[in-house]
């Protein structure tokens, strides 16, 4: 028993810090298995310990291929000379089903946050509160439901940072290279050649308080996974994670969409794409542990998969073909014609949909307005309608420094504008370096001007008023200057 209890406690300390198979399918929606939550599989209520059955919680049902932390205890204990088996298996979920309100067929599925008094029997309860810290029968413990086996006390430090932060995906890392994830998971939803790019179903949540705390929420968590017959082991090649808040309206399900990306989208330079084989969803009934509180209650239904629709390409050749301090010119290839092109960029290392946004008809696209010196992350994907897109392509590059480099700030220093602040033109004087060419270009990056120079100075025209940039190449490298245009 002592082991047993002893197991409680350090799960309860990890979760502190923080269908039909049979469906239609069509090219680009796949229903996930059992994600209807349609049949339900009844388990007992007692478990066997010593010889002889002991309640120690009660009889529970779960949807067909769906799975809860199961903790087990095989051992044996010495009895009066006598070594006694010591076999059980106790669940620590609270799941039921939404027999009311179902959004489609007969039933959804409800995981609800709970205390350990929720799901053990009396007597059960009455034995772990005198082996634990009292204060640990009032902690919370959030419900996880998974469409695999999962080994939970391996897993929970993996979806404590997904569901803190979706939009940052660092956490797949520790997880890639090293670990062999048939020790994490045995099973889930096989693709079949399938290759999602989205989650969406109908749910809705309702935080144990009441109270509405944004800081409140259920998660989602999908990962892509590959066999990897050469190495022996199973990988994680894709995921995406989302956050599910409070609905005012406690009747009606809503929908939700949860954005599936590969590696090779997050790290592109680091993976090459890999399809998926398999993929594991997991569901937690509340993840804040500020406001995590029993009662709290995550609904699901209808879970289906989106896959990415090949009539419209793939983006390939993503190449920068000129830049500046403050201006990137980007061009690239499709294998067809689409639509149009979504791009996302933003510094090196942004969170993934917060970076800035375009939508262009045209394949090349000039970047302004962008910092000096600076590294930026460029992503790019073609559009075909409302719901055909590409995979993201990707480069990276860094934009030059407004402070030269590679020469003597007092040497740059003798180069001089007359007048600054200007009217309509300037005279620019070299101070004596050999200049070979002169750019100009607008406080946004817009190239105004460029030619090759020669002599002791040239004169500057300047188009409107406004802020400009002059590049000057000399033989000891960049220099550049501000000018003001009244």
């Amino acid at each position: 028993m002592k082991k047993f209890f002893a197991l409680l406690l350090t799960i309860m300390v990890a979760y502190g810090y923080s269908n039909d198979a049979s469906a239609q399918v069509t090219d680009s929606i796949m229903p996930v298995q059992s994600g209807n939550f349609e049949e339900w599989v009844d388990y007992p209520g007692d478990t066997t310990m010593i010889i002889f059955p002991i309640p120690l919680y009660g009889a529970y049902s779960l949807p067909e291929g769906w799975h809860v932390p199961v903790f087990t205890v095989n051992d044996t204990v010495d009895y009066s000379g006598m070594t006694l088996p010591l076999n059980f298996s106790v669940p620590l979920a609270k799941i039921s089903r939404d027999t009311v309100h179902a959004p489609q067929g007969r039933s959804a599925l409800v995981a609800e946050t709970f205390l350990l008094e929720d799901v053990l029997t009396p007597i059960a309860n009455a034995l772990a509160m005198q082996l634990l810290d009292s204060s640990l029968a009032y902690e919370p413990i959030p419900s996880i439901v998974t469409n695999t086996e999962v080994d939970m006390m391996k897993i929970l430090p993996l979806l404590q940072d997904a569901s803190m932060n979706p939009d940052d995906m660092s956490w797949l890392m520790d997880m890639i290279d090293t670990v062999d994830l048939n020790e994490y998971f045995r099973g889930g939803s096989p693709l079949n050649g399938f290759e999602p790019k989205m989650l969406r179903g109908m749910y809705k949540y309702w935080d144990g308080n009441g109270d509405g705390d944004i800081d409140d929420r259920a998660t989602l968590v999908m990962l892509g996974t590959y066999y990897d017959s050469f190495l022996g082991r199973r990988m994680l090649v894709g995921a995406g994670s989302k956050n599910l808040y409070k609905l005012w309206d406690t009747v009606n399900y809503e929908p939700f969409k949860m954005d599936y990306y590969t590696l090779n989208e997050y790290y592109p330079e680091e993976y090459a794409f890999v399809q998926a084989d398999t993929v594991v969803i997991i569901a937690i009934s509340s993840t804040s542990g500020k406001s995590r509180a029993r009662g709290s209650k995550l609904y699901l239904d209808s879970l289906e998969m989106m896959q990415y629709d090949g009539s419209c390409g793939r983006v390939y050749d993503v190449n920068v073909t000129g830049y500046s301090t403050i201006h990137a010119v980007i061009e690239w290839h499709n294998t067809v014609v689409p639509d149009r092109w979504t791009i996302e960029f933003g510094p090196e290392g942004f969170a993934r949909s917060h970076g800035a946004r375009l939508s262009v008809t045209d394949s090349v696209v000039t970047l302004t307005g962008l910092e000096p010196n600076t590294t930026y992350d460029f992503y790019v994907r073609s559009e075909c309608g409302d719901t055909a897109n590409s995979v993201w392509g990707y480069v990276c590059f860094t934009t030059d420094s407004i402070i030269p480099h590679k020469i003597d700030q007092i040497v740059a220093e003798r180069v001089t504008l007359t007048p600054n602040p200007a009217h309509g033109r300037c005279e620019v004087d070299f101070g004596g370096l050999g200049v070979s060419r002169m750019v100009v270009y607008t406080a946004t990056g817009q190239m105004v001007e460029s030619r090759s120079v020669n002599g002791a100075s040239a004169t500057v025209m300047l188009p409107n008023k406004g802020v400009f940039v002059i590049e000057l190449q000399t033989s000891e490298g960049k220099v550049y200057k501000r000018v003001v245009n009244y």
